[in-house]
C-alpha cells in the first residue's frame, strides 16, 4: 500500500469511528453523514464493506429501509462472508415485507458469523 493509500484508509477509519460514536449515541444522522465520508474517501479499499454495513445500520434506525438494502448488498458484494451485513440486509428486507429474502438473509449472517450476537 503507498502512504496515500494507507494515508486515506487511516482518514476513512476515523470517519467511522466518527459514524460510532454517532450510533452510540443515537445520532443517525450524523452517523450516516459520517459513513458517507468514510466511503467517499475509501470506496473499495480493505474495509468498505464495513463502512457500508454500518452506513445500512445508521439507515435503518433512519427507518430508510430501501437505502439500507442496497448498502448491505453492496456490503456483501465486496465481503460475501461478512454476516453483519447479511444480517442488516435480512433486517431491511423484514421491514420492506420481504419475509423469504429475510429469513434467507439471516440464514447467511447466521452461517458466516454464529458467534456475532448481531446475526442472532
Amino acid at each position: 500500500m503507498s502512504n496515500t493509500t494507507t494515508e486515506k484508509q487511516k482518514e476513512a477509519d476515523s470517519w467511522k469511528s466518527i459514524g460510532n460514536r454517532h450510533m452510540a449515541n443515537k445520532e443517525y444522522e450524523e452517523a450516516y453523514k459520517a459513513y458517507c465520508t468514510a466511503i467517499q474517501i475509501s470506496p473499495l479499499g480493505p474495509s468498505s464493506h464495513i463502512f457500508l454495513s454500518n452506513r445500512a445500520a445508521a439507515l435503518l434506525s433512519l427507518k430508510r429501509y430501501s437505502a439500507a438494502s442496497v448498502d448491505a448488498r453492496r456490503a456483501i458484494t465486496l465481503a460475501p462472508t461478512f454476516g453483519k451485513a447479511h444480517a442488516r440486509l435480512g433486517q431491511s428486507l423484514y421491514f420492506l415485507k420481504d419475509y423469504a429474502g429475510a429469513v434467507a438473509a439471516y440464514e447467511n449472517a447466521f452461517q458466516f458469523e454464529p458467534d456475532n450476537q448481531v446475526t442472532w
